[in-house]
């Protein structure tokens, strides 16, 4: 394998030469024929690009420092699986408020104290979506779930170390949300004295 060579400078952006849209919904779908100019001026006709709605992911943990989790039916898993709690950003919503919403419908937990994590693009190429992701430790329950969401969910508890292993055994196969996860744990550690 050729080593790739050190450089001090920065690399330069694509160059948007035109953007057709092949295919739109509105709010839920858009893919985009685009013609990008590369830095070294070579051109690529149809390179394409996915957009779906932002979206949240939460890692909340109560004040005995279990996890809240869901246990649905996830179609693009094809599977019945663990998550975390969280959706899409409604259009013009603040994520964070998002993400408050979206705990207490799926959860009936809230409150507690908050992180803004950093904001994801799914895949480095075509965008895809973005996540946003929360960190909300001592959360507490307010009342119950009340959920519109397409998926049945069970609200289940677990230990933060539990998820390791769920992770590496693909109870939890929805990368935002092992991404969350993560994130979440360097926050925790980071906090520590």
């Amino acid at each position: 394998m050729k080593a790739l060579p050190i450089i001090d400078e920065e690399p330069s952006n694509w160059t948007i030469l035109q953007s057709d849209a092949v295919y739109d919904n509105g709010a839920q779908l858009r893919v985009m024929r685009q013609t990008v100019q590369l830095p070294d001026t070579r051109i690529v006709d149809d390179y394409f690009r996915i957009d779906l709605p932002s979206f949240t992911s939460v890692y909340a943990v109560t004040e005995d420092n279990e996890v809240l989790l869901l246990r649905q039916y996830k179609h693009g898993a094809g599977r019945v699986c663990l998550t975390l709690p969280g959706g899409q950003v409604d259009p013009g919503e603040d994520p964070e408020f998002s993400a408050r919403r979206e705990l207490l419908e799926e959860t009936g937990y809230g409150g507690g104290r908050w992180v803004t994590g950093p904001s994801l693009v799914l895949h480095g190429n075509q965008g895809i979506a973005r996540a946003h992701v929360f960190v909300a430790s001592h959360v507490i329950k307010l009342g119950e779930a009340c959920s519109d969401d397409l998926e049945d969910a069970v609200l289940v508890t677990r230990r933060r170390a539990y998820l390791r292993e769920a992770i590496l055994r693909g109870e939890l196969p929805v990368t935002s949300h092992v991404a969350t996860i993560g994130i979440a744990e360097a926050l925790f550690a980071a906090a520590k004295p």
